[in-house]
């Protein structure tokens, strides 16, 4: 994967995907039918991503905004309740915050100040780029099915999550790029989305989700003070219903 474009393609993407969700608006529910007589789903997922660690990927100074996007699908079992597994793919960058004034050596160390004939850069002048994959398996909950009829067209889920995550990433320095090997984690989260049914079959919604890793920190920068080993990603994402449910 080459380097992302962090400013602009998030942009893109959500704007694409909202401009489709604009453009299904125009479709209407047939023969008074309902989201829940299609307990099968897939969807497309799309929009940005942060992460946490030693190095963040929002700092004081700025915001790295990421990108992620994903395939996912899934079966209601009523209105209440459905199973979703996800694929996820993204990646961002991140930085260090300014209360890290450290030195880095070239072999991964942390000082207070540059090591005399010693090689390696302070915290500010460093920057990580993460890439992430993560394939998840999550039960949604819609808490507006407990207050409205059946048939309402918004929804209200949390999802609590479990995933498998894997991370790769390169360390930029001003002397150039070093690489670290691929890890892997036990991803413990949720997910939070709000959505809207705009036919019998398409849905829309706005998601935030959260991935806690377990492991090393993904950002392969040493562990002092900052004890949070996260990914962040939120965007819009669009379900099509299909299948007959039965009875």
């Amino acid at each position: 994967m080459t380097d992302i474009s962090f400013h602009s393609v998030p942009r893109r993407v959500l704007g694409a995907l909202l401009l489709l969700a604009v453009t299904a608006v125009s479709l209407r529910a047939q023969d008074g039918r309902s989201a829940e007589d299609h307990p099968w789903f897939l969807g497309i997922e799309g929009g940005t991503s942060f992460g946490q660690a030693t190095f963040r990927s929002i700092t004081e100074d700025q915001i790295h905004w990421g990108i992620q996007g994903g395939l996912s699908g899934g079966y209601r079992f009523n209105r209440l309740l459905s199973l979703e597994a996800v694929l996820q793919y993204g990646g961002q960058s991140q930085s260090a915050l300014d209360c890290c004034a450290y030195w880095l050596s070239d072999d991964g160390q942390r000082y207070l100040s540059p090591v005399l004939d010693g090689s390696g850069a302070y915290y500010a002048d460093l920057l990580t780029r993460t890439q992430w994959g993560k394939l998840a398996l999550q039960a949604n909950l819609d808490l507006l099915s407990l207050v409205t009829r059946p048939g309402a067209r918004w929804s209200l889920e949390v999802s609590p999550q479990i995933a498998a995550v894997t991370t790769r990433t390169r360390l930029v320095k001003p002397t150039g790029e070093q690489s670290f090997g691929r890890q892997w984690h036990l991803g413990l989260g949720g997910q939070a989305a709000l959505g809207y049914q705009i036919s019998e079959r398409i849905g829309v919604a706005l998601y935030g989700g959260i991935s806690s890793l377990s492991g090393e920190r993904f950002d392969n920068i040493p562990e002092h003070v900052h004890k949070s080993n996260l990914i962040w990603d939120a965007g819009v994402k669009l379900r099509y219903g299909f299948g007959q449910r039965r009875g």
